[in-house]
């Protein structure tokens, strides 16, 4: 039987390593299937790009569409396994995970954590996610022409196999609760070159281009970030960066924001750091601060060894919605940073 995993994220991709490991899956009997345009490279495992459109309502417009959009989704899931598999998600709010669910060889499900998004109880979930429910018109179509593989979607269902965490605080309220152990094994290029030196890393995030927050009230938290970093920075020590995913999409402010950076700090060199680098991994060596606004980054860094700061609180002070926001968010987020 085959494990299909659904990766988009460096914490998915250890999380499903993890379960792996836990469940003595051996790996010739596992496939990622790579969403959000994640990439990485096992050994041993096979490794499927998701390139599918998600076209969950505009179906309905027209069946022969919706047919070949239906063909399309069952040639790519027999590829992936032409026989039983079961599968692993971070959610069921997407259309893939609905529509592989619901294939006559999928002998179920389990989820798996993904970050901070896994720490909400899932009343939460449907607050910041809300259920996509279908029209009668939209029912009716989908039970007479898809054969009722088009159905509402949920972040979080209830028919779940298991559910797959790395801590007990996770998935609060679900059953069926397995805690798995993120081991890291094979850090390698993520390992700082310099045992004695505590590498300083900023870890950006998408607000102001998901418009969240206002690009004023974001540098106001983030000036403050630097008076505080620039307190701690020895003579001639690097700073390092790491761009949030939709910021290699979206790269306008990100841009300006690093030129900022390398204003206030000349002294200081700031270096980038590439995408496929697993700021997880580095906060397995215990010699990293990490300095953000909010991130799962945090939860996992806290929980290795290394200190994380926040200047969520600085942006809040400026923004009151953001303040409510934050005040929202799972108390382990506010467990594992020390507000700046």
């Amino acid at each position: 039987m085959k494990h299909i995993f659904l990766i988009h994220s460096h914490i998915t991709r250890e999380v499903a390593w993890a379960i792996i490991r836990h469940e003595r899956i051996a790996p010739g009997d596992v496939v990622f299937v790579l969403d959000r345009k994640f990439e990485t490279k096992e050994d041993g495992i096979k490794v499927v790009p998701l390139d599918l459109p998600d076209e969950y309502f505009l179906i309905y417009k027209n069946p022969f569409r919706g047919w070949r959009h239906l063909n399309r989704i069952r040639r790519f899931i027999d590829d992936l396994s032409l026989g039983e598999f079961v599968c692993y998600f971070p959610h069921t709010y997407s259309e893939f995970s609905n529509l592989i669910v619901s294939h006559p060889r999928c002998r179920g499900y389990s989820l798996m954590e993904e970050g901070l998004w896994s720490y909400f109880p899932v009343d939460r979930m449907n607050d910041v996610v809300p259920p996509a429910i279908l029209g009668w018109k939209q029912r009716l179509l989908s039970r007479v022409f898809y054969i009722g593989r088009f159905k509402d979607r949920f972040s979080c269902k209830d028919d779940y196999l298991s559910v797959y965490c790395t801590s007990e605080k996770a998935f609060p309220g679900f059953d069926r609760k397995i805690v798995v152990d993120l081991a890291f094994p094979g850090a390698g290029d993520e390992r700082t070159h310099h045992p004695s030196a505590v590498r300083k890393v900023i870890v950006l995030d998408s607000v102001v281009e998901t418009r969240v927050v206002a690009e004023h009230d974001f540098m106001v938290g983030f000036d403050q970030l630097l008076e505080k970093m620039t307190e701690r920075l020895g003579e001639g020590e690097v700073v390092y960066l790491k761009r949030h995913p939709y910021q290699y999409v979206k790269p306008d402010f990100s841009d300006r924001l690093i030129s900022w950076l390398k204003k206030k700090i000349p002294a200081h060199e700031v270096r980038e750091l590439a995408g496929d680098v697993s700021l997880e991994k580095m906060a397995l060596t215990g010699q990293v601060e990490f300095y953000l606004n909010v991130s799962s980054v945090s939860i996992y860094a806290n929980r290795l060894g290394s200190k994380v700061y926040s200047y969520a609180r600085g942006i809040g002070r400026s923004s009151p919605d953001f303040m409510r926001r934050l005040e929202q968010l799972p108390q382990v987020f506010h467990e594992s940073v020390e507000f700046i």
